[in-house]
């Protein structure tokens, strides 16, 4: 109702613009000055954006929010009054050029910087609550970078406001982006970010685009900083004294020192030190809110490289990974029931089939959503699991590609820092991996994924990882095709059903069963899932399938940004993951040869920020960042796993160790880095980018003094050893 009521107010501005544009442009004709073409190419503009803002509302693109009654109210004229100061901007330029040379330039000067601060405000109001309330430092560096920029196009391009364009559309894009990313995953764009831009445009159709009045707010910021430019020519803006050849070159110095002194302020080391820009990476926006958008963007890109740890040698690294090899192979790889692990393993060689479920995790821990939510039931009481828990991750809300890195290499980004995305940044070929560690043990192996082959560079990862076969969405047959009536097919052409966001779940384990059915050969299978992908405003759940909970007293509070909607259809998926994996383990119990299997989330969906600074006040940072950087994984077997006494034993453990422990299980070989991870096990139970989980079951951060200090800087030594010196 709103977006249609919207949608007419600025059809009605639509007609005013119009109206009035035509009466301008016939009274001036009439008079013997007609409008130039190039003020009528500024003008139109406005009519563009005024259509799109109209043909948004009533598409039902805009939705109700804070300033739902005033935006479109104060959007709609606001853009036709801009269009008519356009209109009239040669009579500007008639009367700026009768004044004296020095007010010009004052006007000029003037002008750039109201760009300068409407070019800060295009990046930050969209998407910022915080805009113009971060210190005074960010805001001139920020101001200066974009002004320096713009300065540069502005001068190079001989004073005229169309060159300075491009800054314009650059600086409305970041703000655009940026708004749909938070809108979206709860996060920023992270400078890693730009290097997944294939596969970001690969899954954004399953995102559906809306705008607030914040963001139409925004539109006439934008349109505002087009009114500014309309206004800078040369025609008024010059000396009278200087000669034209003389004027463009200096200009153009100008305009390089300008660049020159952008580049400088960006590549300037260490903002964290000189600019005093911090990072948070578990819940980054924050810091993008506080600090601004390019202040907090260049520092986390100056936090790229790997960092080295502190006194660190190869001959050191060596040292601690033999000492800790050495105190695995003295300690639970010599006990007994490892010992029968290992004869079991060289025996049967068993097929290792693993599980990375898109975006699953259990909702339940978070106080059962306050509304008796029970989680995933087959998943929480398979009652011979081998292990099960938390598993502690880095990403959220995105970044699948980190969990699939740490998980088959057994390198933790906790270690190498953050801000990285290894499949998207580094050659993985020299690395030790799960694939090849079982490929030279005889195993096929194959990776599947129910979607483009280029997501996450999977098409060129895969193979530098050394897996035999690359399953992508045409060994499902392609995507489904549409109806006449537009809605997607429920199946892929090649049969496998469709639910939410793609190949269900169940159609991966279709396939993975007819891949065991073709050879009895032992197989490593390692599925990626893409049925619980996000978006999660689809509304493409079957109504017997659609769960119907409401967190008490939630949605009452405006500070929620999700709906009970797209939590619904969540925890949905959830439900159709949890049955998918019950009929699964039936299927491999039916199986005559050996299966483990392991499955684990990897990430949570990005609205559960809400529920836990909601629900869980007063704690400290790292504790309560945890609570949202962990999913939760199983363990199971079709068959008894020599020397596992236990069943459904209980354990916390971070992604990277997880192949790890698994491999120790089965009793299949390790190397000498494998074997140090499940030595530093004893005293640390998980490691990602935040911290680390003590033996004590409290954590730490990399730079606290605690009882495993040196255990961790130990393992960061064999780390580095192990990844970044190979990479």
């Amino acid at each position: 109702m709103f977006s249609s009521l919207a949608g007419l107010v600025f059809l009605v501005g639509l007609c005013a613009y119009i109206s009035l544009t035509v009466r301008h442009v016939l009274t001036q004709r009439s008079l013997g000055t007609p409008v130039s073409r190039g003020t009528l190419m500024w003008n139109l503009w406005y009519g563009l954006m005024l259509i799109a803002l109209s043909v948004w509302g009533f598409a039902g693109i805009i939705d109700g929010g804070v300033f739902a009654p005033l935006a479109p109210l104060a959007v709609a004229p606001a853009l036709v009054a801009l269009s008519q100061v356009t209109l009239r901007r040669e009579k500007l330029f008639e009367r700026w050029a009768a004044t004296e040379p020095s007010l010009r330039h004052r006007i000029e000067w003037g002008l750039l910087l109201l760009f300068g601060l409407l070019s800060v405000l295009m990046i930050e109001w969209p998407w910022s609550w915080a805009v113009g309330l971060y210190g005074p430092t960010y805001w001139w560096l920020e101001l200066a970078l974009v002004s320096l920029a713009t300065l540069f196009f502005y001068l190079v391009g001989r004073r005229h406001g169309a060159a300075a364009f491009v800054t314009l559309a650059f600086y409305a894009f970041i703000g655009i982006a940026q708004y749909f990313v938070r809108k979206f995953k709860n996060a920023a764009i992270m400078p890693n970010d730009l290097l997944a831009l294939g596969t970001a445009m690969a899954v954004s159709d399953q995102y559906t685009y809306t705008i607030d009045p914040r963001a139409v707010v925004g539109t006439a910021i934008i349109l505002a900083g087009v009114c500014v430019l309309s206004l800078l020519h040369p025609c008024w803006s010059v000396r009278d004294d200087d000669p034209a050849r003389g004027r463009v070159g200096l200009d153009t110095g100008k305009g390089v020192v300008s660049a020159a002194l952008c580049a400088a302020l960006v590549l300037v080391p260490n903002y964290m030190k000189l600019f005093q820009v911090q990072i948070m990476y578990w819940y980054s926006i924050s810091y993008y809110e506080k600090q601004g958008f390019l202040p907090t963007f260049i520092a986390v890109w100056q936090d790229m490289p790997i960092h080295k740890p502190d006194n660190y040698t190869t001959e050191e690294a060596e040292k601690a990974t033999a000492a800790l090899a050495r105190a695995y192979d003295e300690g639970i790889g010599a006990s007994d029931a490892h010992q029968q692990a290992v004869a079991q393993f060289d025996e049967i060689k068993p097929t290792v089939v693993v599980i990375m479920n898109e975006s699953f995790s259990d909702l339940s821990e978070f106080d059962g959503l306050r509304c008796d939510y029970q989680g995933p039931q087959f998943f929480k009481t398979l009652p011979d699991a081998l292990y099960r828990g938390r598993l502690f991750v880095d990403v959220h809300g995105g970044g699948t590609c980190n969990s699939e890195f740490e998980f088959l290499t057994g390198n933790s980004l906790g270690y190498m820092g953050a801000g990285k995305y290894p499949y998207s940044t580094f050659q993985l070929d020299p690395l030790d991996n799960m694939a090849r560690q079982l490929g030279a043990q005889g195993y096929r192996t194959a990776a599947m994924h129910p979607n483009y082959a280029s997501n996450w560079n999977r098409n060129k990862v895969y193979p530098a990882l050394g897996f035999d076969e690359f399953l992508d969405i045409e060994a499902f047959g392609g995507f489904p095709q549409r109806n006449l009536d537009g809605t997607k097919q429920t199946t892929t052409p090649g049969g496998y059903p469709i639910f939410h966001s793609g190949v269900s779940d169940q159609g991966t384990y279709e396939r993975i069963l007819d891949m065991l059915a073709a050879d009895d050969a032992p197989q490593f299978v390692f599925d990626v899932t893409m049925q619980n992908h996000g978006s999660y405003n689809q509304n493409n759940i079957p109504e017997d399938k659609l769960t119907h909970y409401f967190p008490t007293g939630t949605y009452e509070d405006p500070t929620f940004a999700e709906t009970p909607e797209r939590l619904n259809e969540y925890l949905s998926c959830i439900e159709e993951s949890d049955v998918a994996l019950e009929w699964f383990v039936g299927e491999l119990r039916k199986l005559d040869r050996p299966v483990m299997l392991v499955f684990f989330g990897d990430h949570q969906p990005s609205m559960t920020p809400d529920y836990n600074d909601a629900w869980y006040q007063g704690e400290d940072d790292l504790t309560h960042s945890q609570r949202v950087y962990h999913a939760n994984y199983l363990m199971w077997a079709n068959y008894d796993v020599a020397g596992a006494d236990q069943r459904s034993t209980e354990m916390d453990a971070s992604v990277d160790v997880l192949g790890t422990i698994m491999l120790h299980a089965i009793g299949a070989p390790l190397t000498d880095y494998q074997k140090a991870q499940l030595a530093t096990r004893e005293q640390i139970k998980a490691t990602n980018l935040h911290g680390y989980l003590g033996a004590d079951d409290i954590w730490y951060t990399p730079e606290q003094e605690g009882p495993y200090a040196d255990a961790y800087y130990q393992m960061s030594l064999v780390e580095y050893l192990n990844c970044a010196e190979r990479l």
